[in-house]
């Protein structure tokens, strides 16, 4: 068995897919560390998961900053020893056509949903490889990591970005011989409030984004996973050792057509 002992951090973890992680990994017997830049829903994550006899610690932390993930991983690794689990999860959404999306916007989307996982490799990864025994990184994209869209330019080519860097740090720790393992997570519909958030901030009107964000929110409530049901396929694939790890079979189905469409060379299609 594996993930049932040790140290696990998840930024983004006082919410959504994050929160429903750090619940499982405790259960499972892991210490986690609840990371997020609001340290209020950190806390109350933590103390939930401490009031179910687990354990958990919250931190603030803005991935986005390259110091304080820093100084986070000295922390961690002065406190705990060693860390067999980093979940890089934080993630926004934004809305628009690509030409409508503000650059501040795109800025800030990428500093979180590509930087962020950037700056927890680069903080945490290097010790990781010096504690010398088994431990993994997992890197959440998201099935539009392998599939197109309109009104989600910004969205998309991050969580595409993300493969590639998880896929990359892959081959650099196995050049190395390091025993750390890489999955990337590609979550498909689960229940969260990164639609709606995105919606609100979408340009309104003839754009027709705010009402394709509405589409997909309503969707999402319909059909999505409750995060805590979604986080526990995502810690069984993590705990197998899984390079690419799913929600649910959308996302194997998703990357068939993907394959299928970059062999024959096909005009893009939406999923």
């Amino acid at each position: 068995m594996t993930l049932t002992s040790g140290t696990a951090l998840v930024t983004g973890g006082g919410s959504g897919i994050g929160e429903g992680l750090v619940r499982r990994l405790a259960e499972r017997g892991m210490t986690v560390l609840v990371a997020d830049v609001d340290l209020g829903r950190a806390e109350a994550v933590a103390e939930r998961v401490r009031a179910d006899g687990g354990e958990a610690v919250a931190h603030s932390v803005d991935v986005t900053d390259p110091a304080a993930m820093g100084r986070l991983a000295g922390e961690v690794f002065e406190r705990h020893g060693s860390l067999e689990l980093l979940v890089n999860n934080a993630g926004i959404e934004t809305g628009g056509r690509v030409w409508e999306i503000d650059p501040a916007r795109w800025r800030s989307l990428m500093a979180v949903n590509l930087d962020g996982v950037f700056h927890g490799v680069a903080a945490f990864v290097p010790r990781m490889i010096g504690q010398g025994s088994p431990a993994t990184v997992a890197n959440v994209a998201s099935v539009g990591g392998v599939t197109t869209m309109p009104f989600q330019g910004a969205y998309i080519a991050s969580k595409h970005a993300v493969v590639g860097l998880s896929e990359c740090l892959f081959h650099d720790l196995a050049d190395v011989g390091s025993a750390v393992r890489v999955s990337v997570v590609l979550p498909g519909w689960v229940r969260t409030r990164i639609f709606a958030d995105a919606g609100g901030l979408a340009p309104q009107g003839d754009s027709g984004a705010g009402e394709h964000f509405e589409a997909m929110r309503v969707s999402n409530l319909e059909r999505g996973l409750d995060p805590y049901d979604a986080a526990e396929r995502i810690v069984d694939g993590l705990a197998r050792g899984d390079f690419w790890v799913f929600t649910d079979d959308r996302g194997p189905e998703l990357m068939r057509r993907r394959g299928e469409q970059l062999l024959e060379r096909g005009l893009p299609t939406q999923p």
